[in-house]
């Protein structure tokens, strides 16, 4: 596949994961006291770059503000990035309350968010596999 297509299945994949995570972080995230969209985990990664060059798609890249404290793109209700816009660590980064939660959700639920993190994952690989390969 072409690194142009494997960006389009990925945004396709993230769309489709956002339901799936957000049922869950509606529930647990505005409880949390702690919490852990730093601003440091907005800036990209290499992958995140290529996806959103092989999108045609610019990456707001963060600004100067503490790395430690809150994420300037956390609204009042999360992210306020579109999840196929943000870093991919932010797509699969659970902590210990999310992942209770998912623990006593239906197995059904968790098992598709499983699945489609799992391809999520795969398709960052390939697309930074095809990039090699161009070089």
């Amino acid at each position: 596949m072409r690194p142009e297509e494997i960006a389009r299945r990925l945004k396709e994949a993230l769309i489709e994961v956002s339901p799936a995570i957000e049922e869950f972080t509606s529930m647990i995230c505005p409880l949390c006291t702690d919490v852990c969209c730093r601003q440091k985990h907005a800036f990209p990664e290499e992958r995140d770059l290529l996806f959103m060059k092989f999108l045609n798609t610019p990456f707001i890249i963060p600004d100067g503000r503490d790395p430690e404290g809150p994420c300037q793109f956390l609204g009042e209700r999360g992210c306020i990035k579109e999840r196929w816009q943000r870093p991919l660590r932010c797509t699969w980064y659970f902590c210990e309350d999310l992942l209770k939660a998912m623990d006593e959700a239906q197995q059904k639920k968790v098992r598709r968010l499983i699945g489609l993190i799992k391809e999520i994952v795969l398709l960052s690989k390939e697309l930074l596999e095809s990039q090699k390969r161009l070089i």
